[in-house]
């Protein structure tokens, strides 16, 4: 009987230690990079908890940092700003991190929704109005210091 009830107390604790692992990363990513001469730093959002959590529950972020989601391939991209208290401005890149576009997005809503017009692997989450103020131009390459992979 004993041994059985070691076995449910270790299954019940790996069992809630993998579900706290998925929603919340043990150590967070981050690279520096630069766009149009603009340096910034980068959380990375590579694997399906990262990109899914996000910027959800932030209260802020810093004034040249953002946080670069990481898919596997290009594909049509989709934000909303579910639990997101924080007005920011979004931008996709291609694989070769050439800005497509960018969009700013709404705080704490789920009415909008804001879609890549044409296949992305990458999306840069910034501080509303940061691609504007800082004059980066649609074209314009994001330069990492270190490749960064989507990780399932």
């Amino acid at each position: 009987m004993l041994t059985k009830s070691i076995i449910v107390v270790i299954s019940l604790f790996l069992s809630l230690n993998c579900q706290a692992t998925e929603s919340y990363p043990i150590e967070t990513e981050f690279v520096f990079g630069s766009i149009a001469d603009k340096a910034i730093k980068l959380e990375i959002a590579n694997n399906p908890s990262t990109r899914a959590l996000g910027l959800m529950n932030r209260k802020e972020l810093g004034q040249d940092q953002g946080m670069l989601f990481v898919f596997p391939k290009k594909e049509y991209l989709s934000f909303w700003m579910k639990n997101t208290l924080l007005p920011l401005s979004l931008g996709y890149f291609d694989a070769n991190l050439s800005l497509l576009e960018t969009h700013d997005m709404k705080p704490n809503q789920t009415e909008e929704l804001y879609n890549s017009l044409q296949p992305a692997k990458y999306a840069l989450e910034v501080n509303l109005g940061w691609f504007e103020k800082n004059k980066i131009p649609i074209g314009a390459t994001l330069i990492l210091e270190r490749k960064v992979s989507a990780r399932d």
